[in-house]
């Protein structure tokens, strides 16, 4: 599933705890994957190249853009459960597909004259760095009360 989902974690629960450092890494590294709209991007990709043959591409290049930009957060919430993952899912799926379009180096950056390969590479590295720390904020439940057994009453003699 293409999505970051909330966790449910017990409040008071360290985020470093032994042992779970390897699963805290896969899980940022997930978050880094996920929250690239790879299909958005692929498509904008693929209409900006089909665009470049038009006798006005500029328009084309905008209209790609900004459709790409709205369709972003429609295909993303298909697969949310709850609001906050909406809502987060969405904004980084809209950076990211911002920031990869300017990565791929074609379309409206190109027509604009914009794209910058160095930039770019820059660009591209910090938000992958980034993206991976923003995390729909997770649940937090009260500890469980433990239920502690009186001791047998004495008969009294």
């Amino acid at each position: 599933m293409r999505i970051v989902q909330e966790r449910v974690v017990p409040a008071g629960a360290g985020r470093l705890r032994s042992g779970e450092s390897a699963k805290d890494i896969k899980e940022y590294f997930d978050r880094v994957a996920k929250y690239v709209p790879a299909e958005v991007v692929a498509a904008y990709i693929s209409a900006s190249g089909v665009a470049t043959l038009a006798r006005n591409p500029g328009t084309l290049f905008f209209l790609i853009f900004a459709a790409c930009v709205l369709c972003t957060p429609l295909y993303i919430t298909r697969f949310t459960s709850t609001r906050k993952e909406a809502w987060t899912n969405s904004l980084m799926a809209i950076a990211a597909f911002i920031v990869w379009a300017y990565a791929s180096g074609g379309g409206l950056v190109k027509h604009l004259d914009w794209y910058d390969a160095p930039t770019a590479s820059v660009i591209l590295v910090l938000f992958t760095l980034v993206s991976g720390a923003v995390a729909p904020v997770t649940k937090q439940q009260p500890p469980k009360p433990e239920i502690i057994p009186s001791p047998p009453s004495q008969p009294a003699t």
